[in-house]
Order: structure tokens, then C-alpha cells, then sequence
């Protein structure tokens, strides 16, 4: 059975009917999400949330029944979190509601860097405006609506796509988005860094047995690229997108789990099912031509994989609640065996109250080479231009396969109950064999929200240095609700 990209189509169409057709009897149902990189500081109370009452979560955007089921173990010890985003999720407690509206003004002098997590928008785009809302059906379905649009024109649809099922199989159908890491301002396989990618997710809802696990999946077409290789030329196509996710707690203090990513056929390139298969369930002989493989044509590789392993532990050692976050991933196998090669570490710390008022995030990442390119993709791991996966890979030239590391630090401040300050630290470095090809890249952002009637005002200003030395700034301003 031959399976091209195009046939995904299909699937998609395929699945929604088969799946509308089920009625589950005595189950509870489907779940909207939590924003997921669009509102910092209800994302921020959530992640305190996650801190507190240990929730069993690796990957994001988060389901609103986990968080109202959790929300429920701080309201005596935490109230004024447990106020404030009881407070927020009543939007999502009503049969239809817009959740989420924004608008922002920009000016730049860098004409060419990629914000980090903002879907593939560019510094110099001049303005943005975003909203999102939902319908809910009955209780096994949902549509939701949502968009950004830049500069006027180019429109993203963020959040756009269908839910339907029950709480241990809830598929979600369009442009839902995957944070696949533990980690808060990165993720080695798959975050917002890209624009969304239009996919069919399966996933549960509610956690399964005693050990709270865990599962996600999705198939999705990322965007056309060129310069795909097959049998000695080069095409241009969809490639189809493959992600995999598993967790398990098998304690309240700690959570463990795996991801797998898998970017495949496209252009002249398609795949049959069992090869597919294979390279799923032995990636050494069904994606890694020579040396020791079974597989020595190399124009059979299936495509391109990245997996890592992610762990959360969440501790509170003299009533100071703190998250350690850990993230080991492999862009290949190591030397044709089973175990990760060109591996990449991320480590992190989250301190949800270092006092009243303040939080502190810290995350520091060390890339082995060959990340983010590949011989078969010219593009490398890329959707509509900008990397997937962590913010250091859009530093690097197209094809540049060197080695390098980022750190990052975050500071938020409630200032009062009508002001907040979030100051944010990046910086990156580049190891190529060129040792004058690139410098560290520096950069501050400083971030403040007001409460202005029924939403924020927000206002940002940002300065630094690129990879290449020139040095930048960015402001906006913006409202949000």
C-alpha cells in the first residue's frame, strides 16, 4: 500500500466521519485549551499552578478541566492564584465565547530575526492583531475559531480546528498547536518557534490509571519546501509531519516521558506504510543508510527524526516550591546503535514565589551538531521558514549544522495589583569551525502589563546584539483582553 503525503487529506476527512458517528455513554467529554504562548501572565499563574499542585503534564497547551481540576488544591494555600485564574477559565464555562483578543503595534531596525515563539513572525512586522473563541456542540464536540493577522495581510490561523470525542480519546482537527517539552521559553522538538501546522491530534483528556499517564499524537503536512532529494534530484512538496508523545507520574513529585517527531516523504518522495513502520519501530535500519544498517540504499531513508526524553520533578523543601525540568534529545542514532547521537541537553529551574511578588525562570540548552538540518530536507526541520523546534535553531544559516548553546532567564515582578514586570535575558552562541563567523548574541526584553478597564495595556521595549554582532532594538505597544 502506497501512502503519499496527498493521501493525509484524506485521512483527515475520513477520521472527522468516522468519529462524529460515536456516541460514549457514561463518559465525560472533550476539553478546550489553555492559550499557549499568547498571554504571558495567565501563562505564567498557570505554570505556578503546575508547580503547586504537581499537575502530570510535559507538553502544552493544557486541557481547562486538568486546570480546574488542580486549581482546586491551592485555593486555601495559594488563594489569590486560585482567584485569578478561577476568575479567567469562567470564559471557557459558557456553550460559546471569544476568549482572547490582542492588538499590537511594532517598530524595529532588524529586518531579518524571527522572534522566538511567535509563530515565524519576523522583528520588523509593523502590527498584529489576534483572537480566539470557541462553540461547543454538546458535550463531545467543539469548534474552535482563532487567528492572527500581520502587517494587514498574512494570516496565521493559530487555533483553528475542530475537538470531538471523550475524555480518554479527544481528537482535535486543523491548526492546533504543540509545545512537546516540559521546558517554559524552549523545546528541542516542537514548539511555537514555526507557524502552526494542520494535523489530527489524539489524546486523553483525563489521565490514565494511578500512574496518570499521558499520550498525544498527531500526523499534519507542514508547508511546501523545496530542495527535497530523491534518487540523485531534488523536488519540491508538503512533507508529511509525525509527532508522539508519552508521560507517566510515577510519583506526585515526579513526571517522566518521552517525545518522538518524524518529518517524511514530500515531493517525489512517498512512502508505503510498512517503511513508515520501520522507521518508527527500528530507526537505525528503517532512517539510517551505511555503516551497520540493514538499510544500504540510501535514497529508502524514510525521512528525518528527533527524539528526546523530558522529566519534571516537583518539590517543596521547606514550604519553597520549586520545578526542576530536564529535556535529553537525539537529532540521530549514535554510531548505528539504539541509543541518541548529535544528542542535545536542556536543563531549567522554575521558582513560582521567591517571594509574594516575584518569580524566577532560568534555562540553559547545549546543542551537539547537526541540529535542525538535513541531507534530505535543504529546508532542514522547518515549517514556512522558521525552525520547530527550539528558538537557537532560526540563529543559524539554512544549511549550518555546527554546535552551539543558549541561556535564558526570566524575572517576573507584581508590582501591584494593576501593574506587572516581566523582564526576560536570551543569549546564544554559534560554535562553528569559523571562529570569526559569529559572535554572542545578546538580548533584554522588558515587558510591562497594565489592567485597563476589562483588559491589559501592554507595553514592551527590547535591545541587543545578533549572532553577527549588529545590534538591534524593538518596541511595541499593544492591548490585550
Amino acid at each position: 500500500m502506497v501512502f503519499s503525503v496527498s493521501k493525509i487529506k484524506l485521512i483527515f476527512l475520513f477520521t472527522c466521519f468516522l468519529f462524529f458517528g460515536l456516541k460514549q455513554a457514561n463518559a465525560d467529554g472533550v476539553s478546550p485549551y489553555l492559550p499557549l504562548k499568547t498571554d504571558p501572565l495567565i501563562e505564567l499563574e498557570i505554570e505556578r499552578l503546575a508547580t503547586l499542585s504537581r499537575m502530570p503534564i510535559l507538553t502544552k497547551p493544557y486541557h481547562i478541566v486538568t486546570v480546574a481540576r488542580y486549581l482546586k488544591k491551592v485555593e486555601h494555600s495559594h488563594p489569590q492564584l486560585f482567584h485569578r485564574l478561577s476568575a479567567y477559565i469562567t470564559r471557557y464555562k459558557q456553550q460559546s465565547a471569544i476568549t482572547h483578543l490582542s492588538t499590537t503595534l511594532a517598530t524595529s531596525d532588524n529586518k531579518s530575526a524571527t522572534i522566538a515563539n511567535n509563530r515565524g513572525i519576523k522583528m520588523d512586522d509593523l502590527s498584529q492583531a489576534s483572537a480566539m473563541g470557541f462553540y461547543q456542540f454538546n458535550q463531545y464536540a467543539i469548534a474552535n475559531l482563532g487567528g492572527t493577522i500581520v502587517n494587514g495581510s498574512k494570516i496565521i490561523p493559530t487555533n483553528t480546528y475542530l475537538s470531538f470525542g471523550y475524555e480518554y480519546i479527544q481528537f482535535d482537527l486543523g491548526y492546533r498547536e504543540h509545545w512537546l517539552s516540559v521546558l517554559q521559553e524552549s523545546s528541542l522538538a516542537l514548539s511555537t518557534n514555526a507557524q502552526p501546522i494542520p494535523s489530527i491530534t489524539v489524546s486523553n483528556v483525563t489521565p490514565i490509571t494511578s500512574w496518570n499517564a499521558k499520550y498525544e499524537i498527531s500526523l499534519g503536512l507542514l508547508e511546501e519546501m523545496d530542495g527535497i532529494k530523491f534518487d540523485g534530484s531534488t523536488s519540491s512538496g508538503e512533507p508529511g509531519f509525525l509527532t508522539m508523545q508519552l508521560s507517566i507520574q510515577p510519583f506526585d513529585w515526579w513526571t517522566i516521558g518521552g517525545v518522538r517527531t518524524f518529518m517524511f516523504a514530500g515531493g517525489d518522495r512517498s512512502m508505503d506504510l510498512s517503511t513508515i513502520w520501520k522507521a518508527i519501530i527500528d530507526p537505525m535500519s528503517g532512517d539510517n543508510c551505511g555503516g551497520t544498517s540493514d538499510l544500504t540504499d540510501c535514497n529508502k531513508e524514510s525521512g528525518n527524526q528527533i527524539a528526546s526524553f523530558v522529566s519534571k520533578f516537583d518539590l517543596n523543601p521547606f514550604d519553597f516550591p520549586i520545578s526542576l525540568m530536564l529535556e535529553y534529545g537525539g537529532e540521530d542514532t549514535k554510531e548505528q546503535t539504539y541509543t541518541l547521537g548529535n544528542v542535545a541537553r536542556s536543563v531549567a529551574v522554575f521558582f513560582p514565589y521567591l517571594n509574594d511578588d516575584i518569580s524566577l525562570y532560568a534555562e540553559h540548552s547545549i546543542f551537539h551538531s547537526a541540529w535542525y538540518v538535513h541531507h534530505i530536507y535543504a529546508e532542514g526541520y522547518r515549517n514556512d521558514g522558521s525552525v520547530m523546534g527550539h528558538w537557537w535553531g532560526n540563529s543559524k544559516e539554512l544549511k549550518d549544522g555546527s554546535p552551539g548553546n543558549t541561556s535564558l532567564i526570566r524575572v517576573n515582578w507584581d508590582i501591584s495589583q494593576k501593574y506587572h514586570l516581566q523582564t526576560l535575558l536570551r543569549t546564544a552562541t554559534i560554535d562553528a569551525a569559523d571562529t570569526e563567523k559569529y559572535s554572542r548574541s545578546k538580548e533584554i526584553e522588558m515587558t510591562l502589563k497594565q489592567v485597563y478597564k476589562n483588559g491589559f495595556m501592554n507595553y514592551s521595549i527590547s535591545a541587543g546584539s545578533d549572532i553577527y554582532g549588529d545590534s538591534f532594538y524593538r518596541a511595541t505597544i499593544g492591548y490585550s483582553w
